[in-house]
């Protein structure tokens, strides 16, 4: 494994929920042993926008019921339960963060999801599976980590049947000045793979994709800025606030942009 995905791993195994939403749940009076998908959705969407953001992703990409979707840079699951629970999807997610699947594993054993929707260990680059059996890719914060792009939208386009979907939704750049850190997914520079949005549009096109693409930047950025007034009334340390306070700032300079991208696989 290289040095760059173990740092990722340590990165990204810094903040564990579970307790959170274990005391979440009971400030709430929720019963452990009826806890619904949805009542995890204001604790488990670890991606700008919230679930607001995945249901409009979801709506994009046209997800059909009973569809075969591959979760890549799962996180905690809450995407592949989402598309499960409000989709009828069969899911699988997967993550290079043991930690994150172990989490995603309990909590959506919590919801009582014990079917249609599995986790496993593994890279974004190398995707685990057969070619050719998926109907959707879906991604939500992922691009930003990989160092190398055209293999992964290599990888997306062999494990997709024909006709097959990309969904995605990213922050990119849009132009090239130097950005502030931390950020949520790079506590410094050489963690960050930010590419421009055009040529990222144009990997997927080189892999015989047809990208339809909305700018979302705005929106993401007041969910941000209202995420980051939320943590700093509870006076969380600056640890946490720090790095949405400078992707809000890149955001508003012009240097980064989010992005829903549905790329059809020709």
């Amino acid at each position: 494994m290289s040095d760059l995905f173990i740092a990722l791993q340590q990165h990204y195994s810094l903040r564990p929920v579970l307790p959170l939403i274990h005391e979440q749940l009971r400030r709430k009076g929720i019963d452990r042993t009826e806890v619904r998908p949805e009542d995890l959705y204001p604790y488990d969407q670890s991606h700008a926008g919230g679930i607001v953001a995945t249901r409009l992703l979801a709506e994009r990409a046209a997800i059909e019921p009973h569809s075969f979707v591959v979760d890549v840079g799962c996180g905690f699951g809450s995407s592949s339960r989402f598309l499960h629970a409000e989709h009828s999807c069969r899911v699988l997610g997967v993550d290079l963060t043991p930690s994150r699947i172990d989490t995603a594993i309990q909590l959506t054993r919590l919801v009582r999801i014990l079917s249609g929707v599995e986790y496993v260990v593994g890279s974004a680059l190398s995707l685990p599976l057969a070619s050719g059996v998926g109907d959707f890719v879906w991604t939500q914060h992922v691009t930003m980590n990989l160092p190398d792009h055209r293999a992964f939208v290599s990888e997306c386009a062999r494990v997709l049947k024909p006709s097959g979907r990309l969904a995605s939704h990213e922050w990119l750049r849009r132009e090239s000045g130097e950005l502030p850190f931390p950020l949520p997914w790079a506590s410094a520079p050489p963690l960050n793979h930010a590419i421009e949005a055009t040529q990222f549009l144009n990997i997927l096109r080189e892999n015989q994709f047809e990208p339809q693409v909305e700018d979302v930047t705005e929106a993401m950025r007041a969910a941000l800025a209202t995420d980051l007034t939320t943590l700093e009334e509870q006076n969380y340390p600056a640890e946490r606030t720090t790095p949405l306070k400078n992707l809000i700032r890149a955001a508003g300079e012009g240097l980064v942009g989010c992005w829903m991208i549905v790329a059809r696989k020709c």
